[in-house]
């Protein structure tokens, strides 16, 4: 506020997802999507303690490719 020097927003945007009915240790099931589907999240666990267990945040600010690839090679790899 009264500020004229302000960098235009550049900022990411995020997805909270629980995945429990999929697994209760978001820092295994990160590691092993990282590894196997090649995409990378962090573990709720570093947001939130006592629940993050059962989550997980996707940063959705990378080239636009990128970001239509992903659905198809998390679905391809909850399916194996």
């Amino acid at each position: 506020a009264g500020s004229t020097d302000i960098a235009a927003a550049d900022g990411a945007f995020y997805l909270w997802c629980d995945i429990s009915r999929l697994s209760n240790d978001s820092a295994a099931f990160a590691a092993a999507m990282l590894a196997s589907a090649g995409i990378a999240a962090t573990p709720g666990v570093d947001f939130d303690r006592g629940r993050g267990h059962r989550y997980l945040r996707f940063s959705y600010c990378g080239g636009v490719a990128d970001m239509q690839a992903a659905p198809g090679r998390l679905r391809a790899w909850l399916s194996s």
